[in-house]
């Protein structure tokens, strides 16, 4: 016979004993490389033999380094997103001035409208939640009352007003003793917006705002948000009602859902929050182009990377994310990942602190890029001394070579982040049509050459270009740059060339271009006489621009932009150049 499903006998009625496994006095070793593979996933990397120092120092490191860079995210997320949370804020505090008019015994509008703030918070959906959370917090800490709402939870009239007054009393009654049972007694319906009306005058609001967050306005139905409003503008006259309508797609939207007589009740102004491209901008710069982050992306992986925000998600938890994968696989994958334990975000370099075997020394040696800096250190005197030692005493190349590789390497992130400073301070006296975000100037210095780039020549176009004034002033902001960067030694980078000196020579020169000497620093070659050809003319178009300049003014132009120009290819080498790129620029797409 049928026996229904409450009276079947379950097994899981039953009683399992399930007892811990036991374990020898000799597998108590808690620094085991099972152990480690068994609680955070490290296994034993090249083919076994790598020891399990190595190990511990990469599980270290990941948890040392990524929880710092997750941190600076949230909080680069959280300022930008400030700036436009701030606005809504403003408007809130602003936002019926009839009411307060009224109260001071002043003579009110005929008419009441309800004031709504409507914001783009762009397509990704993501992050709505964590962005409409901090304007609800925000707008909390001004006093007022919010209530957020989801569509989710308010498909029908009824449940929105619901969990409306639900918010409410939550948020009024949130500092008091008082609660709305203080005006219990009476049944009355739980979605009545005239209990809200009773409540506020009760509760003695008088300068805040109640304001109700629609978070995803397209989920919610259009009828059920046009008889809202409807309701909404018989109570604004005594409640300050502020509604805020976030949208992910277009403005147009509103105008779409709503009916003629709805809008017309609304007060509307509109707000931008979709600012995750100033927030991908601020991120990158800090992280790669300042060198925060010991591990930079190639050129392939951080187009794969701006590719996936820019065409799909447009996502800061998902660019947060793709940049957590990547640690991973380089702190899980990759054994020579413990030498990020060298590079400190102060720029200093320091020994590894742990010894490496033999192994991992052959394996660095192995990289191309390394053995490229053996190479030019060979072609030195007393180089080839240096290089048989490097490749025959281990010791000397951890304690010696590998400190020395580290170091030019963070030499080379700072005199990077210079030519990327200077390029966004040559672009503020360009054209608009020739800037460019920090993202996109990045991926030309990982990408491309500095002949190859076309980018980088149009700017330096803009420069031959510049008047006298105009070069001064470029001047004094490029040698802020180069004292901001003092403790770069030129000496391991950019092939010796001392930019701090080419810079303050070419200024010197401009400020008293018919001085006695020309600093050494520069080309001294005689000043050129002025002339017209279309030769000429494609070298020097600064002629054609300054027209009331001497010949010795001329030539101190030219001097300039050939220091500018000297700079910019010092410092925008390319990455693959340097020792050590194979281990800390990410490959992987």
């Amino acid at each position: 016979s049928y026996k229904p499903m409450d009276a079947f006998d379950s097994m899981t009625e039953s009683t399992f004993i399930i007892k811990p496994k036991t374990k020898t006095k000799t597998n108590t070793n808690t620094n085991s490389k099972s152990d480690l593979a068994a609680d955070g996933g490290y296994l034993t990397l090249l083919q076994g033999q790598e020891p399990v120092e190595s190990m511990q120092l990469r599980k270290r490191l990941f948890a040392q380094l990524w929880q710092p860079l997750e941190e600076e995210l949230f909080t680069i997320e959280k300022q930008v997103n400030n700036i436009g949370i701030t606005e809504v804020c403003d408007f809130v505090d602003s936002s019926y001035g009839e009411i307060e008019r009224r109260e001071q015994g002043q003579v009110a509008r005929p008419f009441a409208e309800v004031s709504a703030a409507v914001t783009f918070a762009g397509i990704n959906t993501g992050d709505h939640g964590k962005l409409f959370q901090s304007l609800q917090d925000q707008l909390l800490e001004r006093g007022h009352h919010v209530a957020l709402l989801e569509s989710q939870y308010c498909n029908t009239l009824p449940n929105l007003q619901r969990s409306l007054l639900e918010q409410m009393f939550n948020s009024i009654y949130a500092d008091t003793d008082a609660g709305p049972s203080a005006f219990g007694g009476t049944k009355t319906v739980t979605y009545d917006l005239g209990l809200l009306q009773l409540w506020w005058a009760n509760a003695a609001c008088s300068g805040k705002k109640a304001v109700v967050v629609l978070q995803d306005f397209e989920g919610f139905a259009p009828t059920v948000v046009d008889d809202f409003i409807r309701i909404v503008g018989g109570y604004c006259d005594a409640v300050p009602i502020v509604l805020v309508l976030g949208l992910a797609t277009s403005y147009e939207c509103v105008h779409q859902s709503l009916t003629k007589a709805s809008i017309s009740m609304l007060n509307v102004e509109r707000f931008n929050l979709q600012r995750s491209k100033q927030c991908i901008d601020t991120a990158i710069h800090r992280l790669f182009v300042q060198g925060r982050a010991p591990l930079c992306f190639g050129a392939e992986a951080y187009k794969s990377l701006l590719d996936q925000f820019l065409l799909y998600s447009f996502s800061i938890a998902g660019f947060v994310k793709k940049l957590k994968y990547a640690a991973m696989d380089f702190f899980y994958a990759q054994p020579l990942s413990v030498l990020a334990s060298m590079l400190a975000p102060n720029a200093a370099v320091s020994a590894c602190p742990v010894r490496l075997n033999s192994d991992q020394v052959e394996l660095i040696r192995m990289q191309r890029s390394v053995q490229r800096f053996l190479e030019r250190r060979a072609t030195e005197n007393g180089g080839n001394a240096y290089v048989r030692q490097a490749l025959s005493d281990d010791d000397f190349f951890q304690d010696t070579v590998l400190l020395q590789m580290a170091r030019a390497l963070v030499m080379y992130r700072r005199s990077y982040c210079l030519g990327i400073d200077a390029i966004v301070e040559i672009q503020s006296m360009a054209p608009e049509a020739m800037q460019k975000p920090v993202r996109t100037l990045h991926y030309y210095g990982v990408g491309q050459q500095f002949d190859d780039c076309t980018h980088w020549k149009t700017l330096l176009a803009v420069v031959r270009r510049m008047k006298t004034s105009e070069m001064t002033l470029l001047l004094q902001k490029l040698c802020r740059l180069v004292d901001g960067a003092a403790d770069v030694d030129w000496d391991l980078v950019a092939d010796g060339t001392h930019i701090h000196e080419l810079i303050q020579g070419a200024a010197e020169l401009l400020a008293n271009p018919d001085g006695s000497a020309i600093p050494d620093v520069l080309d001294n070659s005689e000043p050129k006489k002025r002339t017209r050809t279309r030769t000429e003319m494609e070298h020097r178009p600064f002629l054609l621009f300054d027209k009331g300049a001497s010949d010795a003014q001329l030539n101190a132009l030219e001097k300039c932009c050939e220091a500018v120009e000297a700079m910019l290819r010092a410092c925008l080498i390319s990455y693959h150049d340097v020792a050590l790129n194979e281990v800390f620029y990410y490959r992987h797409s």
